[in-house]
């Protein structure tokens, strides 16, 4: 069944859902690096930020415009976990997480989980912030109002052309690579081993750096990603198809099957398409309809396996599906609070900075890039925005790069069988373009968006991390993959 209103659910999660929480900014105590120079003191970090204490930080002057340098600066935030100092041991090398969005700050990242993660593989961890976002320089449209709508969309594409002009096209992947390369260049003096790890919409500025410097670097990582040239006109029909491979894994368990009297995915068309006129009350009292939790579930690692019963319940809505959608429900809300206080845990401010300082104008290119369906139903907080996307400027890349990765570097990626966000068309092209010796494609058929949430052994250990570990400790030999063989395959809650 295909129909392209069955995907309301566009921009939910990952990488195209960052307006659901309010965003990030401030004015830093620190005084940037002047460009040209280089400043071994580091700077203590914001004490709004999680997981203070081993942390350094630095802001960093760079042109607005790197092919005209002189013609006016930015400033990109970097923060810094070193390893702690032992005696006779040195640290591998620097990893630099590059993180999603677009406009996603990297405060994720700076979990104490994930920072002894790192530190226990032997490396320093390096945080840059995309230009436009978070403690970098914001890209402000200087609109005040409070609340999106037309009005609001007309006069902020005006203001940001107003402001930027032409130079505006340098806030993209393009010009965020250009600001990595230097804040590398400043931080490696000691030419330490550098691997950059792109997750998601950072994949885009690891490649856009890898175009143009990977002789500066000694190997990359890839994971939950896009090639080199993203599109979205066939963005719909991709989280069909990959909603449609999620269930017909519930067709296939027994227990699961037997709650339908066909597929599950054909109740959940159902239920998507009739968009919650007949659900029970519990959604219908909700802003969160049947479709957009249908789409939440599939796309979470924490909550998909109870998305076959979930739907049921939609379907059946006695007492005691009313009691427990409304958990669900209530659930989903305390996940998205969550994940993106994690992501933005600075200064909060207006709703629309979060649309469009931290997701759609971080990256011009991701604007141009959507083509959607007329008829594809969306929250109310982004469709104002998506009527008028013809109002605002249109992105041109500041210089002319390939449409494809070529590099003899070593490159691993990382990527879910059912990833909703990137879907596998993606890997599949990139994999066409990393193809030599040291280059490794892997994929987790049944990984969903950020395959380390979806890679846990039966022993503890984490698949994705022991990969990544391997590979960016000996970049240049064979990569044993025998794990992703071990990983437990998705079984669906039943009752």
């Amino acid at each position: 069944m295909t129909n392209k209103r069955i995907m309301n659910f566009l921009f939910l999660m990952g990488c195209y859902s960052l307006f659901l929480i309010t965003g990030c900014t401030s004015t830093l105590p620190l005084t940037p690096v002047k460009f040209g120079t280089i400043q071994h003191v580091d700077d203590e970090c914001p004490d709004s930020l999680p997981n203070r204490g081993i942390d350094t930080c630095k802001l960093y002057e760079v042109p607005l415009d790197w092919q005209h340098p002189d013609e006016g600066s930015i400033n990109v935030f970097l923060r810094v976990f070193k390893r702690p100092s032992a005696e006779n041991i040195h640290s591998k090398g620097q990893i630099w997480v590059i993180d999603g969005g677009p406009g996603a700050s990297g405060a994720t990242f700076s979990d104490p989980k994930f920072v002894e993660l790192i530190h226990s593989m032997g490396w320093d961890l390096y945080i840059p912030t995309h230009r436009g976002v978070g403690f970098s320089t914001e890209l402000d449209c200087g609109i005040t109002f409070k609340t999106l709508d037309e009005v609001f969309v007309e006069n902020c594409s005006r203001g940001l052309a107003r402001k930027y002009g032409d130079n505006l096209n340098w806030f993209s992947s393009i010009g965020a690579a250009y600001d990595l390369n230097h804040l590398i260049k400043n931080n490696n003096q000691q030419d330490l081993p550098v691997v950059i790890m792109g997750t998601s919409y950072g994949t885009l500025v690891t490649q856009r750096f890898l175009q143009q410097f990977d002789r500066s670097i000694n190997a990359a990582v890839l994971v939950s990603g896009t090639h080199i040239n993203p599109r979205f006109e066939n963005v719909v029909t991709h989280q069909e198809d990959t909603l449609k491979r999620l269930l017909k894994m519930c067709d296939q368990q027994v227990e699961c099957a037997d709650m339908f009297s066909s597929s599950a995915y054909g109740y959940a068309s159902n239920l998507i398409l009739d968009n919650g006129r007949q659900q029970c009350e519990t959604t219908q009292a909700n802003p969160m309809i049947a479709s957009q939790i249908i789409g939440y579930m599939a796309s979470s690692h924490a909550l998909r396996e109870d998305l076959p019963l979930t739907i049921k319940r939609l379907t059946r809505c006695n007492e005691a599906d009313v009691k427990h959608l409304t958990q669900t429900t209530n659930k989903i809300g305390k996940l998205i609070k969550q994940q993106y206080e994690q992501l933005f845990q600075f200064n909060p401010i207006a709703l629309h900075h979060q649309i469009f300082t931290e997701m759609l104008s971080a990256d011009l290119e991701y604007l141009d890039a959507f083509e959607l369906p007329k008829n594809t139903l969306l929250g109310d907080s982004i469709s104002p925005y998506l009527k008028n996307k013809s109002d605002w400027p249109t992105h041109q890349p500041p210089m002319k790069l390939p449409d494809s990765l070529q590099t003899e570097l070593p490159v691993l990626t990382l990527h879910g069988g059912l990833d909703m966000q990137a879907h596998v068309s993606w890997f599949e092209e990139l994999t066409s373009q990393l193809n030599g010796d040291n280059q490794h494609t892997v994929l987790f058929k049944d990984a969903g968006h950020g395959t380390p949430n979806y890679s846990e052994l039966q022993d503890g250990t984490n698949c994705s991390w022991q990969l990544v570990e391997a590979f960016i400790n000996n970049p240049g030999t064979k990569l044993d993959i025998s794990c992703v063989k071990e990983v437990p395959p998705l079984v669906f809650n039943v009752e």
